[in-house]
This record gives structure tokens, C-alpha cells and sequence, in this order.
């Protein structure tokens, strides 16, 4: 019920656990918590399907990738030669292309 005050008065912060110290994106945060909302509607009719709901968790992952890429990106370019630096980031492109939603979730940055 908090929560749902919370999101209301447009205060997502107040959801969030502190210990994250702000290392998300505060748009997949709302995605995350408008999705959660919808899904303990009274009724079921009312409640989005399981594949809306991936949905909109994938699209809140990756918000958060898109966030996290550009310094993984640099770290990696800081480590090789510009040659290496493309064929490195192309694996990871892939890499996050072909992480199963579990693998995903246990990502650091995703928690």
C-alpha cells in the first residue's frame, strides 16, 4: 500500500531500497514498479499477460545495459588496441544478446 502512495505522489525513491545508492536507471525503476502495480490488480482481467509483463522487464534491463555499456566499453577500449577494442566489444554485444534472463538478473548493475 506504501508503495502504491509512494508512485502516486510521483516518489519512486521512497520504493527503492537505499542500499542500491542509486546505481539504476530511474526510468527502468519505473517500469519495474508500474508493471509489479498492474500485476496485483484485484481482478484478473485487469492484470497484464506474462508476456506483457517480460516484456517490460527486458525493456527495464535494457535501459539499465544501455547505462552500463558505455563504461564497460571504455574499460574494455583502455585494456586493447583500437583493433582489439572492435572485435572485444562486438563480443560483448553479442554476449548481452545471447545472456538468458537469469544470467541477466545476476549481473551486478541489475540488483
Amino acid at each position: 500500500w506504501q508503495a502504491r502512495s509512494h508512485m502516486e505522489s510521483g516518489d519512486i525513491h521512497g520504493i527503492i531500497d537505499q542500499s542500491l545508492d542509486a546505481g539504476y536507471d530511474l526510468q527502468s525503476v519505473w517500469k519495474i514498479a508500474e508493471v509489479a502495480t498492474m500485476c496485483v490488480k484485484p481482478k484478473g482481467v485487469l492484470r497484464p499477460s506474462i508476456s506483457e509483463v517480460l516484456k517490460e522487464i527486458q525493456d527495464a534491463i535494457a535501459i539499465e545495459l544501455q547505462r552500463e555499456l558505455p563504461s564497460s566499453i571504455h574499460h574494455l577500449m583502455s585494456k586493447t588496441s583500437p583493433s582489439e577494442a572492435v572485435n572485444t566489444t562486438g563480443s560483448l554485444q553479442d554476449l548481452e544478446q545471447n545472456a538468458s534472463f537469469d544470467e541477466l538478473l545476476m549481473r551486478p548493475g541489475l540488483r
